[in-house]
């Protein structure tokens, strides 16, 4: 079967590689990959943060509020990604269906897995859950997918359990233990600089938690495609990149490469 004849399942128009949407022809909305996560994981993403961005939308100027319920100035997708119009352009779009065409937005979702042999699926490479009736329109997409592998993380608390009940996917918890004593920033949430990184990697494993420190921070050929913490891991804790801050000139460097290669190597495959 094509992929015309699937989306046309699913009550949805495709032709040239665009979905017919309700508010016009766009790109479908998992997107394969990016220079972090790799080829091979799809993504779904929204507008991050707590603030409207000016979107240029099928030929209009509008205002579009982030989808995450707290501010995420220190998060690397504000600072990196967003310089770019084009990058909040797409994110609009899908933050628009998401929020506006909830039903439309399964369909595409579920459309794509079959007509892509979609695998694996990042939820939120930027963005959060914003609404009970978005978080429980992908609970029926996981459960309507077992053979799909999916993950996402979250600083909403009321989200963090919400996908205990399946073995296909797993919710990283963004938001983490306060540490007495640790002078940082994003003390509270699982990024930050080596220091911070390697106090809270002791607090949790102290604490009998699964968590496991991202390859990312010290090697930038570890991507998603060839890595399963995420998707198994209760805390999964990532060295601050694409901000400004260097890693490798910390002078604890080579403490966390030490840690960081200490580790279960399981969750690397290759």
């Amino acid at each position: 079967m094509n992929k015309a004849a699937i989306y046309k399942e699913y009550g949805i128009e495709y032709k040239a590689g665009k979905i017919l949407s309700p508010i016009g022809w766009i790109n479908p909305l998992l997107v394969d990959g990016n220079s972090k996560i790799g080829k091979g994981v799809y993504h779904f993403s929204t507008l991050a943060g707590n603030k409207e961005y000016t979107a240029n939308v099928n030929g209009e100027k509008i205002q579009v509020l982030g989808t995450c319920g707290c501010t995420c100035e220190n998060g690397y997708c504000t600072k990196a990604n967003y310089n770019y119009q084009s990058t909040i352009d797409a994110l609009a779009i899908r933050t628009i269906i998401a929020r506006e065409h909830t039903s439309f937005c399964e369909r595409a979702i579920m459309a794509q897995i079959q007509a892509d042999s979609v695998k694996t699926i990042r939820i939120h490479a930027t963005g959060d859950f914003f609404s009970r009736a978005y978080l429980e329109m992908w609970k029926r997409i996981v459960a309507n997918n077992p053979a799909v592998i999916f993950w996402t993380y979250t600083k909403e608390t009321a989200a963090e359990n919400a996908f205990n009940e399946f073995e296909n996917a797993n919710i990283v918890k963004s938001n983490v233990p306060m540490i007495d004593n640790v002078n940082s920033e994003t003390n509270g949430y699982n990024f930050g600089h080596i220091d911070y990184i390697i106090a809270l990697y002791d607090f949790l494993n102290a604490m009998g938690k699964s968590v496991y420190i991202c390859h990312c921070g010290i090697d930038k050929n570890q991507h998603c495609t060839n890595c399963t913490a995420c998707a198994k891991c209760e805390h999964v804790l990532f060295i601050e990149h694409s901000t400004g801050y260097n890693a490798a000139k910390d002078p604890r460097f080579n403490e966390i490469v030490s840690l960081i290669e200490s580790q279960d190597k399981s969750f690397i495959n290759g």
